[in-house]
């Protein structure tokens, strides 16, 4: 049971360290919502047109002095999603995915994190 314990306590520190994630609920149309991710921000909002929700993500990229607003707009219907993975370019920089899922009248946003390039297997 010794050698369990152990055993366990490594694979969820290893595991723990290759990425992180969250999962936030939207679930206004038209206010907007701002998720962390990997060093910097998101921000996403959504429409309802009939049955049709347009999904809206804007999050900068580049350095401080040289930010460019990059933006993605998109539409889900019931049980789509959409994945947008950013960063991880450099030795040490965090690569982010987000996930985006619509589930009934909820959008369903998760972001994975990953500490380096050598592990951005696990944030795509």
């Amino acid at each position: 049971m010794k050698h369990l314990n152990l055993l366990l306590t490594i694979t969820l520190l290893t595991f723990s360290s290759l990425a992180t994630c969250e999962e936030t609920v939207i679930d206004t149309p038209m206010a907007a919502t701002t998720l962390k991710i990997a060093d910097r921000y998101a921000s996403i909002f959504y429409t309802v047109d009939s049955d049709i929700y347009r999904v809206v993500i804007a999050f900068s990229t580049g350095t401080d002095d040289n930010a460019q607003l990059v933006r993605q707009s998109f539409q889900l219907a019931d049980r789509q999603s959409y994945n947008l993975s950013i960063g991880g370019y450099g030795a040490n920089e965090q690569a982010t995915t987000i996930n985006l899922k619509r589930k009934d009248d909820l959008i369903l946003a998760e972001v994975v994190t990953c500490d380096s390039r050598d592990r951005m297997v696990n944030c795509i």
